[in-house]
């Protein structure tokens, strides 16, 4: 899979080695951005624009890695559990306030990132696709 398609195309499926590759790639591109843009405490859509980008990226890159391990994009959205977490707990108290802000973002987190970047995908093809494939940065030559 060529990197333009791996990182802003939800068909397809990619391994383990192309999801890191794909998140690798969106962490570098938002290094390079904070660090060699001007930086600007204003809110303007120029500084929104390489999070948006840099956000569907990395939806793309996870979608694929969900396709290998057989799973619905709709699994997406466990992403959105540790945000409303840790907003609600903004309005707790005490020690429910520490569960809801700290505990279960950590314990979510934990489970995605073994979901998506430890655990094998599935060898067998699916509905997404034969095998989970990786980023080619260099295109095949036939001879």
């Amino acid at each position: 899979m060529n990197w333009l398609q791996g990182l802003f195309s939800f068909k397809g499926r990619l391994n383990r080695q192309g999801f890191w590759i794909g998140v690798a790639l969106n962490f570098a591109f938002l290094l390079v951005v904070a660090n060699f843009l001007q930086n600007s405490t204003a809110l303007t859509a120029l500084s929104v624009m390489p999070l948006l980008i840099s956000a569907y990226s990395l939806s793309a890159v996870v979608v694929k890695r969900l396709h290998d391990r057989n799973r619905s994009a709709k699994a997406l959205g466990m992403v959105l559990v540790p945000i409303l977490c840790y907003l609600t707990s903004l309005a707790s108290q005490g020690t429910m306030a520490w569960l809801l802000g700290i505990l279960m973002p950590t314990f979510i987190g934990t489970v995605l990132f073994l979901e998506w970047g430890v655990f094998a995908g599935n060898t067998e093809p699916n509905q997404y696709g034969e095998r989970g494939l990786s980023f080619q940065f260099k295109s095949k030559k036939m001879s």
